[in-house]
């Protein structure tokens, strides 16, 4: 995550030598987790194929679009890392009451002016600020930029995002105030073998609850898929566990002096008939009844 303050080592090597070390703002702590990142990553590479589609359409030309990083910095740094004369489209986050922004190269504007009017689209581009005809024709192509933002955050934000403003310089936007912290996501885009960087800077504050919502919805269908696993892996292991399964006649009650002195040929009256169904239990627990009978050489019984 990038800001503008002390330094940390992200591991126990030695900061000073610069490797394995990040810029934190200690004034800024960042709430911004791993878990969000994984998430806001998969957003914007549907983001960048939706645009790269868009501008393949518009410009009549094939365009990769590809997400290289995500930071997170505030809105006057990247105010300050743009250049002082370029493309920088406002969009509305309806209905969050917040606004996103998409820069342009200059050099890139030029180019989607120049191939949708039947230039060959080299890269001897004119380097000067936008006509008022090239801004109308820029800020098409932004509008439509601005609407990939709808599908490819589908199931994490709901929302209209919409084209409300164009400025040639960043200092003119007043997006938000200096101090906002924002989420900027750098693209390396391909046409016509030439290589631009595009930014997309969402607001973090109002992005976070949607994200943090997002996660704990991921993480609950996690714990259910694994309790449904956990379950079935139960029921198998108890499927293939050993039981002890025994065929007896239903039990009789009498008196002890009946049974006390109990001698071969003595017969007893069980009180069922001899078609009666047998219990067939384990442990002491009848869980079904059955007759007898035979099966080839040995005893039988069909469960009833």
């Amino acid at each position: 995550m990038a800001s503008k303050s002390s330094t940390r080592a992200r591991s126990g090597g030695d900061a000073s030598a610069g490797a394995g070390a990040e810029l934190y703002d200690f004034h800024n702590p960042s709430k911004f987790t791993r878990d969000h990142q994984r998430i806001l990553e998969q957003a914007l590479s549907a983001y960048a194929d939706q645009t790269a589609s868009v501008i393949t359409s518009k410009l009549r030309a094939s365009c990769s679009h590809d997400l290289e990083s995500l930071q997170q910095t505030t809105y006057l740094a990247l105010i300050n890392s743009l250049p002082e004369e370029t493309v920088l489209l406002v969009t509305s986050l309806n209905p969050l009451n917040s606004v996103g922004l998409i820069h342009l190269p200059l050099n890139f504007a030029m180019l989607a002016v120049d191939l949708p009017l039947g230039g060959p689209g080299d890269d001897d581009q004119p380097n000067r600020g936008l006509t008022e005809i090239e801004t109308i024709l820029v800020g098409d192509l932004g509008s439509s930029l601005a609407g990939a933002l709808r599908f490819s955050f589908d199931g994490i934000i709901t929302w209209f995002p919409v084209l409300n403003g164009q400025f040639s310089s960043p200092e003119l936007a007043h997006a938000a105030s200096n101090g906002d912290q924002m989420l900027v996501a750098t693209f390396r885009m391909e046409i016509k073998e030439q290589e631009f960087r595009t930014i997309l800077a969402l607001p973090l504050s109002p992005i976070l609850p949607f994200l943090d919502a997002t996660i704990a919805s991921r993480q609950a269908e996690k714990g259910r898929a694994s309790s449904r696993d956990f379950t079935a892996d139960l029921e198998e292991r108890l499927r293939l566990a050993p039981v002890t399964v025994s065929v007896r006649l239903r039990p009789i009650q009498g008196r002890l002096s009946e049974f006390a002195n109990i001698s071969v040929g003595d017969v007893f009256r069980l009180g069922h008939s001899p078609d009666s169904p047998w219990e067939v239990t384990s442990n002491g627990v009848v869980f079904a009844h059955a007759l007898p009978g035979g099966e080839g050489t040995q005893a039988a019984f069909r469960v009833i």
